[in-house]
């Protein structure tokens, strides 16, 4: 879609370490990472963080912040004690620390940001390390009230609630939970999130109708001119004064952080002079995760794959739905509204290409496939993207194929061959997988670390 410039002075970000610096007391000895692109929001807390406070920055490769596996040794490698991640990206993380347990890192906080928190998929990650080492932060925020908002601490107990709670307020913005009249929301009742203080944006860069639409007057400030910022999200009060994310107010979604407009998806599907009406929703994974699916009403015989190839060629992939489903109308609710409800379920069925496997290699790469993907099969020659694979689950079918056969695939080998024969063609070849850590007696006498020294 169309990029929207925020315009955010420095203040903003100098005082959002002000405003924090109780909870984290960060320093010149933290050691933090660029995992994220500069074009995300959570990069500024990342940079700034670390070059405020007189830390070490340590940039991650775009290889190794795609494969958890090389990711978790350079975290261990260069003692990186403070760690941002979006939860979707640490959900695969914490995977690989599980698959090589005993790993020594000198992580002190990690924070969550960009998506919402699945507070229950982290008790794994509970069972095998402490509460506080390293310490698990949630935090809410949005780039129009600059990267951060609310401060949620993690403990085990709250791992197992089903409730995405994003905290309080950071101490010098305001956030109120509103009815559509403007009207403060008693708690427990969803209404939606508004945001004000010195961490608002001043708007967006050459949109000023856009500006004035989301950032409005302040009707509870106490100074004439306050402006808050409406996030489009919804929220409520729970007992203990904290926010809990419900979801959005309009049909924006983010998918593996990515924040996404399902209506630009659906204007470029029209876009096609053969596809009269569509639709995007997201389809929940048996992973946890979710799919961009889109629904098209079509004249003659288009196909799926045909209209989703003319939006892959329109849009930036993560935009690009894993599958395109053709209907003869879409269905509507009594009122007339799409019923998205009643939208059927895609089925990412195997091409059947006909060829069986030829190797004992190439049928168990098919049912890694098979399995990641959750099809009950996969074929030689089908590729895996189409199938409606994406890059957390590529990260995760390299991982299974190093268990499976004992070596160490490059994530861009399935780029370059993503069906199950090209993986197949590749595992004579390939380096032996990095060997597990076994857990061994302790020394008396301990070396340094690597942050240590």
């Amino acid at each position: 879609g169309r990029p929207k410039g925020v315009v955010v002075a420095h203040r903003n970000v100098a005082r959002l370490f002000d405003a924090t610096r109780k909870w984290f007391g960060f320093g010149p000895d933290d050691v933090w990472t660029l995992f994220h692109s500069y074009a995300f929001d959570f990069s500024v807390w990342e940079l700034f963080g670390a070059l405020l406070h007189g830390g070490r920055l340590v940039v991650v490769p775009y290889e190794v912040s795609r494969t958890p596996g090389a990711f978790l040794d350079l975290l261990a490698d260069h003692g990186v004690t403070v760690l941002n991640q979006t939860p979707s990206a640490f959900y695969q993380l914490a995977q690989a620390d599980a698959d090589a347990p005993g790993r020594e890192l000198a992580l002190r906080t990690v924070v969550f940001g960009g998506e919402a928190l699945q507070p229950s998929r982290l008790a794994d990650w509970y069972r095998r390390r402490p509460d506080d080492s390293p310490a698990l932060v949630n935090m809410y925020g949005i780039t129009e009230t600059t990267v951060h908002v609310t401060y949620q601490p993690l403990t085990r107990e709250r791992a197992t609630a089903a409730a995405s709670v994003i905290g309080v307020a950071i101490p010098d913005l305001r956030t109120y939970v509103l009815g559509p009249g403007l009207e403060l929301a008693a708690p427990g009742v969803v209404g939606e999130l508004y945001v004000a203080g010195p961490g608002v944006a001043r708007g967006y860069l050459g949109r000023p109708g856009l500006t004035a639409e989301r950032f409005v007057a302040d009707p509870y400030a106490t100074e004439p001119g306050t402006r808050m910022y409406r996030t489009g999200d919804l929220v409520r009060w729970n007992q203990d004064g904290e926010l809990e994310f419900v979801g959005r107010a309009d049909h924006q979604i983010k998918i593996r952080g990515f924040r996404i407009e399902p209506g630009e998806i659906e204007n470029v599907l029209t876009d096609h002079p053969d596809v009269t009406e569509a639709a995007v929703v997201v389809r929940e994974e048996q992973s946890g995760g979710g799919r961009l699916v889109a629904y098209a009403v079509v004249r003659g015989t288009l196909h799926g794959e045909d209209v989703r190839e003319f939006v892959r060629e329109r849009l930036p992939e993560h935009m690009v739905p894993a599958a395109v489903v053709v209907l003869d109308s879409l269905p509507l609710t009594g009122n007339g509204k799409l019923d998205r409800a009643a939208l059927p379920a895609p089925e990412f069925a195997s091409a059947g290409t006909g060829r069986e496997a030829r190797t004992p290699q190439e049928q168990i790469v098919c049912d890694l496939f098979a399995q990641v993907l959750g099809l009950p099969r996969a074929g030689v020659d089908d590729d895996f993207f189409d199938l409606g694979g994406h890059s957390l689950l590529a990260t995760r079918l390299i991982a299974q194929i190093r268990a499976a056969f004992g070596v160490e695939l490059e994530l861009r080998a399935l780029f370059d061959g993503p069906t199950p024969a090209a993986v197949a063609a590749l595992l004579d070849t390939a380096g032996p997988a990095r060997p597990s850590l076994t857990a061994r007696e302790r020394p008396s006498v301990l070396p340094l670390s690597f942050a240590q020294r």
